[in-house]
């Protein structure tokens, strides 16, 4: 009976642990249900000039860049870079500027050869600008609403409120927003897509808002001040990367006293869905690179790792009963199993009702469908993407994540 015993505590300690851990689930969506992390403001919001890369995207411009253009803002402009299009990118942008005077662009010279098309893009983009703040986004996003600017703009010069207020003493030079993938018509691919993208965010949210810097941003919504990133020197520290810019810059770059978050509805930008599953799992390998470079990383991803591993860890010791009877011949009365069986049942059910409840008070703050037993699906899948990818990354020539000399 002494290995019941041990294995009855070793069940109650991995599951109050698992229990603490589900329940930090919603931690983020508590917090941003008690605060607004933009606050009202008379103070005039700063002038915003918006930088958009684009290459070989002229049907996402077309749909997409009307919305922006059509902000509720009284300054912004919009400096789309023509990053080396051989499609009509050019006369796309060039119709818009016809009926639009705060929108221009430039392009990408071809004899640049020391920097990634992506990140050359981005700093002609923030030269180019007129304005101290930069808001980048992607050609295939558009805002949810005609207030995304102004929540970016309230969020810039009123950020004093709730747990932001303990560390920013003024304006922040960092605004990491949120982004959205639509919906295609592989449903279940896009819910899989979509929570990867929920997992990762709400850690970073909650991590920033804890008191820490951004670990990454989204490059579909953030601002960035300009002097920050002329007096930084720019992407410098990773120039030779292909993918991955905002999400160093803002790494390389934030600290808890600089960044700010803006969560709502109105700031929330949607993006165009992945178009098949071979295009995310590229995705997910160039982001693991990305994150391969990434700086003061340990407390976040220990946080991440814990999560990955605890639904593991919680089914491991509760299979492990089944083993008993073969270790101990006292632990198969048949009294004493039933008994620890509907323990270990009843504990289980308290597990999954605690864990979906939590994330799905974070998934409902951040503008998501709630998750119910699918979440328990891609909770468990978790590691195994991530090793996916580790290998997939390690398999790959180092010249695939890096500019190619041509």
């Amino acid at each position: 009976m002494l290995i019941v015993k041990i294995y009855i505590l070793a069940v109650l300690c991995i599951w109050l642990i698992a229990v603490v851990v589900a329940y930090g689930y919603g931690r983020l969506g508590r917090r941003l249900r008690n605060f607004k992390n933009y606050a009202s403001t008379d103070a005039a919001l700063p002038p915003l000039s918006i930088i958009i890369p684009a290459h070989n995207q002229a049907a996402a411009l077309r749909r997409h860049l009307p919305s922006i253009l059509s902000q509720d803002y009284d300054r912004f402009e919009i400096i789309v870079i023509n990053a080396a299009s051989t499609d009509d990118t050019s006369d796309v942008i060039e119709r818009f500027e016809l009926t639009n005077a705060n929108l221009r662009h430039t392009f990408t010279p071809t004899s640049a050869r020391d920097i990634s098309l992506e990140r050359l893009a981005l700093t002609l983009g923030f030269k180019a600008a007129t304005f101290d703040w930069v808001v980048i986004t992607h050609p295939d996003c558009e805002p949810v609403s005609s207030q995304w600017l102004t929540r970016i703009g309230q969020a810039i010069v009123a950020p004093n409120s709730g747990p932001q207020s303990r560390r920013l003493k003024g304006e922040p030079d960092i605004v990491v927003g949120q982004a959205i993938f639509g919906e295609s018509r592989n449903a279940w691919l896009s819910r899989k897509i979509n929570f990867r993208r929920l997992w990762h965010d709400a850690s970073n949210f909650e991590h920033i808002l804890s008191g820490h810097a951004a670990m990454r941003a989204d490059g579909c919504n953030m601002a960035y001040r300009k002097e920050l990133f002329i007096g930084n020197q720019g992407f410098s520290a990773h120039q030779l990367l292909e993918t991955g810019a905002e999400e160093l810059l803002v790494n390389y770059n934030s600290t808890p006293k600089n960044t700010a978050v803006v969560i709502a509805p109105a700031a929330t930008v949607l993006q165009d869905p992945m178009p098949d599953k071979a295009s995310w799992l590229k995705q997910r390998i160039y982001d693991r690179e990305t994150r391969h470079h990434e700086h003061h990383a340990w407390l976040y991803r220990l946080r991440e790792k814990l999560r990955m591993i605890m639904p593991w860890l919680f089914i491991l010791v509760v299979t492990a009963g089944f083993a008993l009877p073969f270790i101990d011949e006292n632990a198969a009365d048949q009294t004493t199993m039933i008994a620890c069986g509907a323990a270990i049942l009843l504990l289980a059910l308290i597990y999954i009702c605690v864990k979906i409840a939590n994330f799905n008070i974070t998934a409902r703050a951040l503008g998501y469908k709630p998750y119910h037993m699918s979440l328990l699906l891609n909770e468990l899948r978790l590691p195994f993407w991530n090793l996916h990818d580790g290998f997939a990354r390690r398999r790959a020539s180092r010249n695939e994540f890096r500019k190619k000399f041509v």
